[in-house]
């Protein structure tokens, strides 16, 4: 991601100690999130026969690509929750 908004001059890295933390915990929570609503929804749509080896690896799989591919959205959201709580500050 870029150090500052090419639109409006925004510093998009807040350069404090343990900032990224927040967009890391985001991240490992949405992803968590998006694997069991797929996790349940695909057993429950297959009961009584869900396809567990599929469950299995697909999870797996689900666990590794969610948090890569939703790290520069969780960064993001991290950020605005973190600007409407605390402003940057104007000189």
């Amino acid at each position: 991601m870029r150090e500052v908004c090419p639109s409006c001059g925004l510093h998009l890295e807040r350069r404090e100690s343990g900032y990224v933390v927040g967009a890391y915990m985001l991240n490992i929570a949405v992803s968590e999130a998006i694997w069991l609503a797929t996790m349940v929804a695909i057993a429950v749509a297959t009961w009584p026969k869900p396809p567990w080896d599929f469950l299995l690896y697909g999870g797996v799989a689900l666990m590794v690509a969610a948090p890569v591919v939703f790290y520069p959205w969780s960064k993001t959201l991290f950020l605005a929750a973190d600007l409407l709580v605390r402003p940057e500050a104007t000189d």
